[in-house]
This record gives structure tokens, sequence and C-alpha cells, in this order.
């Protein structure tokens, strides 16, 4: 009796029981929020396709996520999204599992589950543990890898080694935590000498050999076969990105190095703050602590914080826009392990140097969590999340059969991908991603599986490239509302489409086929989401914008136009068109009110574009653009009788647009036989700017007389 009394104590040790209580928390928590199909998030699509047909995906290629997600994939579990949304959860609470394990032998059970279960209750975790995406299976791999270099003796290098090598043919950046392995393995490897740092690296290499997958994989031309890396030099120049550059995205080369070092280091505090909460007291005195009794270890994670946190954001150099942030986001996770540590750190010091107060820091700790745990729980709950999915339904629900459709997005057009390559539906359409379009890969790959795609260089900004592929495929043209296309192109709104060739000689009805549509969602969660609402609001301005200029607006359109702005009230042009629904039926302060919410929406927008960063061409654009809502503005304000008020109007959109011709040509009348001297200068002005313009030059004639 007394030797089962002693083994049921053993298994119910503080090990298992706060081992098992953060599972008990972490996994229904996980797989309850879960996306029930694929989700609007980056390259999700991209990668599930690759991962279900095992073909080789965009730069590195990501070898070691492709492959083992493949072998996930074959459970019969749900549909094939959710089971790689399930593969990336489990990943997710792995790497936490593991994090607990590595915290409680260096500290203590309970100060390792309050530092995992703040990592777990991580926004930026929960979310790339809900997505089709390497980035949960890199986080598991960062806290292995810290786990197994705290470990002593040469085969913990070997172990380490091999394990980073095969880390990175998941995600090359986990190189950045390398500093940080090199600290805590030093005692081992000065020990070990140059004959045991070679056969380390032996060990380095047989994990890093699996990207080898890539060029036999590609030799038999997948579906997915990205830069197609058949041959050495182009497996080389996949591996190393070299077609990226050597920043995280081609965008941060418009900048300066470090120009957005500060701005990008705001942000991962505000990060730091949301995901720890005041937790990060206790990591402040984990620091100190470890100071005290743990130096080299508090290198080792000082190194990880810097490296792959603060010199990463140096090296990534990204504008602090919400796009480039979602990019830049899931890199904070390799940061957090050493913030967490850091909190393990100062809880068990704490408790230690304060035993009496173990009530206070425990209920401090889980308030702590609580707070984590409340900032992020609805922008987590993805159970209802079906927009990308229902959007590329809707998308191939317009297309007539056997056409062409161009999207240039990445989730639009991979979430189209997924539709016909994972799920068979539309095998007939022609998909075309416009910013591969030019690439010699990509072209034999449409050769191979779509022979009668005849492809073009989408990319070029010429129309003759975009009317030589249409005549070369003469099954129909469409673009998603995405794509870039050139100012002649003849684009004619179609639904979630715009139809461009054959071109529409007339308005081609109203195939609002979005039977979608009312399940998506507005309640935004991030970017991406938001991204998908916004090609909803931009196909109803677009159809709105057609009738403007071949009927007139009517009463569906203004519904259309409300249904836009609700989707996105970052579309200036929504209620500008209103606006001109409403003066087309002399109702002027109706007007008034519309073109001044589209005027404040661009100098919001210019406001965003100072705080982002935006490119100069960017900023001007949006200026020119606020010009011309600033110009209908005063018009209805002088339709209404305020005259001084719409000479304000006037002049401020001339100081956004300084060569807008019909700003001073409206001056000019509105200071008729008021000040003929004002009048003249404007109607100069106007000539000047626009020597075409119907009326000035003929008034300016009239005012010699005067």
């Amino acid at each position: 009796m007394d030797e089962t009394n002693q083994a049921e104590g053993k298994r119910f040790t503080p090990e298992f029981i706060f081992s098992a209580l953060l599972a008990f928390i972490l996994i229904p928590l996980y797989i309850y929020c879960l996306p029930p199909v694929l989700p609007p998030y980056r390259d999700s699509g991209e990668m599930a396709c690759t991962a279900w047909t095992l073909g080789v995906a965009h730069q590195p290629g990501y070898p070691l996520y492709i492959i083992s997600a493949k072998l996930f994939s074959l459970l019969p579990l749900g549909n094939p999204a959710w089971r790689l949304n399930l593969y990336s959860a489990l990943a997710g609470l792995a790497g936490v599992l593991v994090f607990w394990r590595l915290a409680a032998a260096a500290f203590s059970p309970l100060a390792a589950f309050f530092a995992a279960l703040l990592l777990g209750l991580n926004f930026t975790l929960r979310t790339v543990s809900s997505v089709p995406e390497m980035y949960a299976l890199n986080f598991f791999f960062a806290a292995l890898l810290l786990s197994s270099a705290s470990l002593a003796g040469a085969r913990a290098v070997f172990l380490t080694a091999f394990l980073l090598g095969l880390g990175m043919a998941n995600r090359m950046d986990l190189l950045l935590s390398a500093p940080a392995l090199l600290v805590l393995l030093w005692p081992s490897l000065k020990e070990g000498g140059w004959l045991g740092l070679l056969k380390a690296a032996g060990f380095f290499f047989l994990g890093f050999s699996l990207y080898l997958y890539l060029p036999f994989r590609s030799s038999g031309w997948p579906l997915f076969d990205w830069s197609h890396p058949a041959d050495l030099k182009t497996f080389l120049a996949v591996i190393t990105r070299k077609s990226y550059g050597s920043t995280l995205d081609l965008i941060s080369l418009n900048y300066a190095p470090g120009e957005l070092f500060l701005p990008n280091l705001k942000y991962y505090a505000a990060h730091l703050w949301a995901n720890f909460s005041f937790g990060l007291v206790f990591a402040g005195v984990g620091i100190w602590a470890e100071w005290k009794s743990g130096r080299r270890r508090l290198l080792a994670f000082a190194a990880l914080f810097v490296f792959a946190g603060l010199v990463f954001l140096y090296l990534a150099n990204m504008p602090p826009n919400p796009h480039a942030l979602a990019i830049v986001e899931p890199y904070y996770l390799l940061p957090d392990l050493a913030a967490a540590f850091w909190a393990a750190a100062g809880f068990f010091y704490l408790a230690g140097a304060l035993p009496r107060a173990l009530p206070g820091l425990v209920i401090a700790a889980a308030a702590a969590s609580a707070l984590v745990f409340y900032s992020g729980a609805h922008g987590s709950a993805r159970r209802w999340l079906f927009a990308a999915e229902d959007y590329a339904s809707d998308v191939m629900r317009g297309a007539p059969p056997g056409s062409t459709v161009v999207a240039k997005k990445d989730v639009q057009i991979f979430s189209l991908w997924y539709l016909q390559a994972v799920r068979g539906l539309r095998p007939d359409l022609n998909l075309v991603a416009q910013g591969l379009s030019g690439s010699p890969w990509y072209k034999a790959t449409k050769r191979r599986y779509s022979p009668g795609l005849a492809l073009f260089n989408l990319n070029s900004g010429d129309e003759a490239e975009w009317r030589n592929f249409a005549a070369a495929n003469p099954g129909g043209v469409y673009s998603t509302m995405d794509a870039e296309l050139p100012q002649a192109v003849p684009a004619s709104p179609y639904g979630a489409l715009n139809l461009l060739y054959p071109a529409a000689r007339a308005a081609p009805g109203r195939p609002w086929l979005f039977y979608s549509f009312p399940r998506l969602d507005r309640d935004y969660r991030d970017f991406f989401d938001r991204d998908i609402g916004t090609s909803y609001a931009q196909a109803f301005l677009a159809g709105a914008a057609r009738r403007n200029t071949t009927g007139g607006l009517d009463a569906e359109s203004l519904r259309d136009l409300r249904l836009a702005s609700l989707l996105d009230g970052n579309l200036p042009d929504a209620p500008l068109y209103e606006g001109f629904y409403y003066s087309s039926r002399g109702d002027w302060p109706a007007a008034r009110d519309c073109f001044r919410a589209s005027a404040d929406t661009y100098e919001r927008l210019l406001l965003l574009g100072l705080k982002y960063y935006a490119l100069p061409a960017l900023k001007d654009s949006l200026a020119s653009s606020s010009a011309y809502a600033w110009l209908n503005y005063g018009v209805a304000l002088e339709k209404t009788g305020d005259r001084a008020a719409a000479g304000e109007a006037y002049n401020f959109s001339l100081k956004r647009n300084p060569g807008l011709a019909d700003a001073h040509y409206n001056l000019a009348i509105l200071y008729w036989d008021r000040d003929w001297e004002k009048v003249r200068f404007e109607l100069s002005e106007t000539v000047r700017l626009n020597p075409g313009h119907p009326q000035a030059a003929k008034y300016l004639g009239q005012l010699k007389n005067r």
C-alpha cells in the first residue's frame, strides 16, 4: 500500500501538475479558435497548396514545413485547410510546452507555468498557430534549440547543431538564434575542441540537407514549383533568397539603412506590453536576478533578444504601416522567448526572496495572464472566419466558363489557387498571378499544366501586353479588383471582377454574384482579413463609378456606395460619388456633407501616410486626389450660399494640388463682379495650367475690355 501511494505521489509531482494544467488551458483554446477553412493570412493559400501537392514553395522553399505538413494532411481530420491549421496549432502548443520544460528546469514549475501561460496567450503566437504557414513550426524549433543548448556535453552540441540545420530547412531566420546557442554551448564547445566543432558542423549539414528536397522535387515539375530550383545555380539562388535581395522585403530598399528602426522598435515595445502586460515587471526583475546568479545564461538570452529582435528590426527596415507590420509581426516570437524566460526568472527570484508574498505574486501573474488573454481574445477567435474561401468562391462564380482571371495580391490569388488545386473547383478557369506572369519558371509551369493559356508579362505597365494576352486567350480576360491595370485597359466592373477583354461597349449589367458576401464579418481581425473586405468594397465602388459615367447614379448605386464605405471606411471615392448622386438631384446640402466626408478621408490618409513613412509618390498621389474632393466641396458650399467657405475650400484644393486648373477657374467665378484683378489672375492661371479650358480663355478675353 505504501509503495502504491509513493507511485501515485511521483505521478502527481508539481512538474506533472503544472504541465497538465498548461495543456488543459491552452489545447482546447487553440483548437476551438481555429479558422474552419483557409484563413486570409499572407501566404497561407500558397503554403496550403504547396504542402497538399508536395511542391516547392517560394524562396527559400521551406522543405521541412512542406514535407511535415503534407504528412499531417494525410490524417482524415476535417477539410484540408483545417488539418493544416491544426498542424500549426499543435506546433505552437508543442513550442510552449518545450519552453515550459526549459524554464521549469532552470527555475521552478510554478514560475515556468506562468511564463509559459503568458507565451501561450501571446496574440502573435496564437495567430501564427491558426494558419497554414511555417511560423509556428519555427517557434517550436526555437524553443527546442534553447532547450537542447541548455544541456551539457558533446551530445548537446551535436543535437543542437542538427536541430539548427533541420530548423533552418523550415525558416532561415532561425540562424538569428545562433549567437544565443553558442553562448549556452560554449563550455561544451571548448571541451570538444576543433574536432568536436567539425563533428557539430557535420550534424548541422545533415539537418540542413533536407533542402535537397527542392532540386529532386523540382525536377519532377510539380504543380507548384516556385523558381524551379532543379539546377545548382537556381537552387543556390533559392535557398539564399537571392531574388529577394538582402532585406526582408524589397520595399525596405526605398529607405536608408536603419531609417525605420526606431518606429519599428516602438511597435515592438507596444507588442511586448500587449502580450506580457505587467509580466514585464517580472522580466525586469529576472534580468537583474540572472545578472547576479547566471550571467552566461543572461548573455545567451540577451543575444537572442538583441539579434532576433533589435538587429532583425534594424535590418528589416520596414515602414510601420499595417501591411508591413503584419509581415514583421511573426518575427517577434523569437525575442518573445527571451522575455518569457526572464519573466520566469523574475517570478522565481521574487518567490524565493519574499516567500510570504507568494500568494500575491501568484495573483499578479494570473492577472497579467488574464489581461493578455483579454487584449487578444477577440482577435484570436477565428472560428467563424470564412472570408478567404468565400471571396475566392464569389470570384469564381462570376467568371464565365473557360475564362482567364488575373489577380495580384497574395491572399486573393493564393485563395483562388487553393479552391482550384486543393478543393478541385473550377478547373476550367485560367488563374494568373500578375506578379509572376513575367517569370520564366511560371511560364514554363503554365505551359505544362495550362497548355491552352498563352502568358505575357502583365507587370510591364504596357497596355499592348494586355491586348496581346487577351487576343491569345479568347475565352475572355477578367481581373480581380486588386490587379494593377494600365490606364488604357478597358475595365468594366463585373461583380467581384473587372471584365477587361472583350471590352464592354456598355455597362455589363449588375452581376453582383456575391452569394457568400453576407457571411463576411465586418469586425475585421487583422490586415489580411480587412483586405478581403476592401476587395468587396472596391467592387461595389467600381460598379457605381461605372454607372456614374454611363447612365447616372441611381438609388441602387447609393446603396452600393454605402456598402463600400461600410466595408472600408478608407475609400474616399465612395462618399465622393455619393456626393455626385445628390448634386445631380440638386440636393446640395447632402452633397456638401458627402464631399466633405471624402475630403476628410483623404486628409486622414495623408496623416496616416506620415505616420507610416509612406513613399513620396504615394503621398503626392493622395494629395492630388484630395484636391479634387476639396474642389467639389467648395462647389457645394457655393451652391448653398457659403461663398467665404467655398473660397477657402478652393484655396485648400490648390494647396493640395497647385496644378488644379479648375480650382483657379472656380475662384475666378466666385470673385466675378467683386474683385476683377483677382478674377483676371485666376483665369490667367487657369489658362496657363490648362490652355484648352473651354471657358477660361473666353472670359479672360472679355476682361480685356474692362
